[in-house]
C-alpha cells in the first residue's frame, strides 16, 4: 500500500515541532517547508518560496498541516481550498489572542490579523493545544479583552477543532538533584513584550520582597531586561542547552509561570517532571497543568502573589514535589501526542 503524502509548513524549529515531524515522517511521505515570519522585509520572499513549494507539491498530497496560524498559513489554506485538500492548523497561543496592553497577539496587529483570519476561514480543522484558545473568559488582568480565543476575534470560522495536548518524556526530565531551599526559577526571554507577558516584572518585584530567597530567570542577560536595579538575589542566565536547563530545574524548589497569556506552556510541565512545585497565573492551560500540585495566582496582583509565596514556602514541599512529577507523567505522557496522528489519519479519510 502506497504511503500517503503530507505537506507540513512550520515557522519554528522547537522541540515539539521536531517531535511532530518525526511522527509524520515515520508514517507518511512528508514534504516540509519552513516559513520565517520574523524578518519582516523578507516576508514577501517567504511567500514566493512557499507559493512554488505548494505549486509543485500539492498534487498527490492528502493533507496540508500548518504549525500555527499567521502569514505562513494563508497560502497553504488557500491552496488547500482550491485543490480540495484538508487543511489542519495547529494553534499554539499567539495566533488566537489580542493583548493591546503589551502589544501582543496576532489579532492585535492589523495586517497579521487579516492573514490569520483568512487562514482560519479557509481551513478545514484546527488543533489548539488547549481549549481556552477557542473561546474563554479572561480575568487575570483588567487591561485587555475580557474574552480571548480565535472565535472571539474571528467568529465566522466554520472549521471544527480538536484539543491536542503536548506530551513529555519523564525519562529525560528527572528529579535527581538536591534542591536549594526556597529557590524559584522561570524560563522566558526578557525583552519586550516577553518581560511583561511572562510575568518577569512580578518575579523581580517578589525578589525585592524576599531577599533571602534565590530567583533564577533563564532566557536573557541584564542587557535585555527593560528595568534597572535588578536585585542581587536574581540570577539572569542566557539561553542554555536542554541538558543544562534540566539541571537548573532539578536544583530549584519552585517553578514560576506568571504569564499574562499562554497556550500550553511546556516549560512548567518539564519543570514539574524535575520536581519543581508550580506557581502560575490563572491563564489558559496553566491552572489545568498545576491542578492540585501547586498554587494558582487568580489576578496579577503583588499582594495576592505574596500570600501565595507564604503559603507555598510553608507547604509540604517534598509531597508537592513528588506529586508534581507524577501528575505530569500520568496526564501528559510522551505518547499523548500520538493523538495528533489519529487526527491526521481521520482528516485524510
Amino acid at each position: 500500500m502506497d504511503k500517503k503524502k503530507v505537506l507540513y509548513i512550520h515557522s519554528l524549529n522547537t522541540s515539539f515541532v521536531r517531535k511532530d515531524i518525526g511522527l509524520l515522517e515515520a508514517n507518511f511521505i512528508t514534504k516540509k517547508s519552513f516559513f520565517n515570519p520574523n524578518k519582516k522585509p523578507l516576508v514577501p520572499f517567504q511567500f514566493i518560496k512557499q507559493f512554488f513549494f505548494l505549486l509543485f507539491n500539492i498534487w498527490g498530497s492528502n493533507i496540508v498541516i500548518v504549525q500555527f496560524a499567521g502569514y505562513q498559513s494563508f497560502l497553504p489554506a488557500f491552496f488547500s481550498k482550491i485543490f480540495r485538500k484538508p487543511c489542519l492548523i495547529v494553534l499554539g497561543g499567539t495566533d488566537c489572542v489580542s493583548f493591546p496592553s503589551i502589544n501582543y497577539g496576532n489579532f492585535n496587529r492589523p495586517v497579521l490579523k487579516t492573514f490569520t483570519a483568512w487562514s482560519l476561514r479557509l481551513s478545514t480543522h484546527f488543533a489548539p493545544v488547549h481549549k481556552s484558545l477557542v473561546k474563554s473568559k479572561y480575568t487575570y488582568t483588567d487591561d485587555d479583552y475580557p474574552e480571548q480565543g480565535y472565535m472571539v476575534f474571528c467568529p465566522k470560522v466554520k472549521g471544527g477543532y480538536t484539543e491536542l495536548f503536548y506530551g513529555y518524556d519523564a525519562t529525560q526530565f528527572r528529579n535527581d538533584e538536591a534542591k536549594i531551599p526556597n529557590s524559584f526559577i522561570t524560563v522566558g526571554f526578557l525583552n519586550n513584550p516577553n518581560y511583561f507577558r511572562k510575568g518577569i516584572d512580578l518575579i523581580v518585584e517578589m525578589a525585592k520582597s524576599y531577599p533571602d530567597n534565590k530567583f533564577t530567570i533563564v532566557g536573557g542577560t541584564i542587557d535585555d531586561i527593560p528595568v534597572i536595579n535588578v536585585p542581587s538575589n536574581v540570577k539572569l542566565v542566557d539561553a542554555v542547552s536542554y541538558d543544562e536547563l534540566k539541571a537548573l530545574y532539578a536544583e530549584h524548589e519552585f517553578y514560576l509561570q506568571l504569564s499574562i497569556c499562554e497556550g500550553f506552556p511546556s516549560a512548567i510541565c518539564e519543570a514539574m517532571l524535575c520536581g519543581c512545585i508550580p506557581i502560575g497565573s490563572d491563564v489558559a492551560a496553566i491552572p489545568e497543568i498545576i491542578d492540585d500540585c501547586g498554587f494558582v495566582l487568580k489576578h496579577k496582583n503583588v499582594d495576592e502573589l505574596k500570600s501565595l509565596f507564604t503559603e507555598a514556602m510553608s507547604s509540604d514541599k517534598i509531597m508537592l514535589s513528588q506529586k508534581s512529577r507524577k501528575s505530569i507523567m500520568d496526564r501528559f505522557p510522551l505518547d499523548e501526542r500520538n493523538k495528533f496522528m489519529d487526527l491526521v489519519n481521520k482528516l485524510m479519510k
